[in-house]
């Protein structure tokens, strides 16, 4: 397997807790840059900044949001059938249908560990980005005979999807909250991500 923990050899690069830890309920980096510094990046001067936007609209009580940077994020996603699988995918890959893209993502799950279905999250920050992206992986789940439906979406899915907005296909830069009753749930979810990436500080 051509795969290697963060630093050595290889055209993708995986977290090296991966490597230490095993814990497939986890979800694991990785990305085409050395030291996944694309992933570090981006989570302060991307995603946060995303989350407290979205967070600080839905305190102050506004029923019009600003998507900003959520209205061209994508997610390309594949599900498989457990970690070992998706290593085997992004080694397959990596080695076929990777050539000159820049790729960051995860693998894994957060929503029951127990479960052995996981699956592979790319990101791309554009709409022509995405395409590439899609193209490509589902001619690599194809070319390995793998029976899993890729698709993609825009947007963080637990954050934005059906709790808000309906059909991400007809989102437009500023719009409705649709279910109010959602709200609370949502704002929790970005408090606990939020103390969570900023070490433990609310």
């Amino acid at each position: 397997m051509r795969l290697r923990a963060c630093g050595l050899m290889g055209r993708f690069y995986i977290d090296k807790k991966y490597f230490a830890r095993k814990q497939s309920g986890n979800w694991v980096s990785f990305e085409t840059s050395p030291e996944l510094k694309r992933t570090k990046s981006d989570i302060y001067g991307k995603c946060v900044p995303c989350m407290t936007n979205l967070y600080e609209q839905l305190k102050e009580g506004k029923t019009k949001i600003e998507l900003g940077p959520a209205h061209q994020c994508w997610k390309v996603v594949v599900p498989l059938r457990g970690m070992e699988e998706c290593i085997q995918f992004l080694s397959e890959f990596e080695r076929d249908f990777l050539e000159d893209l820049d790729v960051k993502g995860r693998f894994g799950s957060t929503s029951d560990p127990a479960r052995d279905t996981k699956v592979i999250v790319c990101g791309a920050e554009s709409e022509t980005k995405q395409d590439r992206l899609f193209v490509r992986l589902k001619a690599c789940a194809s070319y390995i005979n793998l029976e899993t439906q890729v698709f993609y979406h825009r947007g963080c899915a637990e954050l934005y999807h059906e709790l808000f907005f309906g059909d991400w296909r007809k989102w437009n830069e500023t719009e409705s909250v649709k279910n109010q009753a959602m709200v609370g749930v949502v704002l929790e979810k970005i408090r606990k991500a939020l103390f969570w990436v900023n070490g433990g500080r609310p």
